[in-house]
């Protein structure tokens, strides 16, 4: 990796680090005053939203764990590295956002089976558009360095932001309705905010054990990978490729023919060949394993 790409790394990683801290701040200031301003304010969807702030702020020491100790270099016990936490991590996040959820859908469901219904205060209007901008400002930033580092751990964190912007937006309107007659709006959209937050929480719970379990990449992905060593002059063909992503790193398990009457030197320059290449190509790709097999 050239000393500029080296550079960019490091100052995306440096922005990465200060945008978990402040989200953390953030979130734990946002459950707080949301909690505190829906119990005041009389708006279930309000201290729903707090819940799923609350849970952010968990998720986000999990995310300064998991990206703490996948960083960790190589060594003789882990030889693939530690980029395994982030999937772990992720699992984790889904859990919390899980659990965040469960007791605010069944006190719901219940207030709209006994129809005890109040106005939300104004205020709660308010804080809920605060929120929803403080949460998109963490989520541009979050996704950013999740898709330049490759991180599934921060990848889960950017969507769990992103559910926390449409969350607010959704509180917003809820207090609107109720103040305009429709006071079951607010139980209503605590229960829709309930059931789309377990949703994308299964999600990443699906992706971070999908991760966890080695699995393969997309067929895409794989064919380009598959083009690419074709280029190189010496390879008559590619037999299989399997690529799978420990944590931010890409580890590809590569068949290939050869010339059966290339010398040994021959077919290891060949192989630093494709090495370069494919690192040239897609800078997240790690340990490459080629086996070579003789044409008939």
């Amino acid at each position: 990796m050239s000393s500029e790409k080296v550079k960019n790394l490091k100052k995306c990683e440096s922005c990465m680090n200060r945008t978990i801290a402040w989200g953390l701040i953030a979130n734990l200031f946002l459950a707080g005053f949301k909690l505190f301003v829906g119990f005041l304010g009389r708006s279930r969807a309000l201290i729903g939203s707090g819940l799923c702030n609350l849970s952010d702020t968990t998720s986000s020491i999990a995310v300064i764990i998991g990206v703490k100790y996948s960083k960790k270099p190589a060594d003789s016990r882990y030889p693939y590295g530690y980029g395994k936490v982030e999937f772990i991590t992720q699992i984790l996040i889904s859990c919390f956002m899980i659990i965040g959820t469960l007791a605010l859908i069944f006190s719901s469901f219940i207030i709209l089976a006994k129809r005890v219904f109040v106005v939300p205060h104004m205020v709660v209007f308010f804080v809920a558009l605060l929120s929803a901008l403080i949460n998109a400002l963490l989520y541009k930033f979050s996704h950013c360095g999740a898709t330049e580092l490759n991180s599934p751990v921060l990848k889960a964190h950017a969507e769990h932001n992103k559910i926390d912007v449409i969350s607010s937006l959704l509180v917003a309107i809820a207090v609107l309705a109720a103040r305009k007659g429709m006071h079951w709006v607010d139980p209503a959209v605590a229960i829709f905010e309930s059931v789309h937050v377990i949703h994308a929480s299964v999600v990443i719970l699906l992706e971070g054990l999908k991760g966890s379990m080695d699995r393969n990449m997309d067929e895409e992905f794989r064919d380009q990978i598959k083009e690419h060593i074709l280029k190189v002059d010496g390879v008559k063909n590619v037999n299989d490729v399997k690529a799978r992503q420990t944590g931010r790193a890409i580890i590809l398990d590569i068949v290939l023919q050869l010339d059966p009457n290339i010398s040994v030197l021959q077919a290891k320059m060949i192989n630093q060949k494709i090495k370069s290449l494919l690192r040239g190509v897609n800078k997240y790709i790690g340990h490459i394993a080629l086996q070579v097999v003789p044409m008939e």
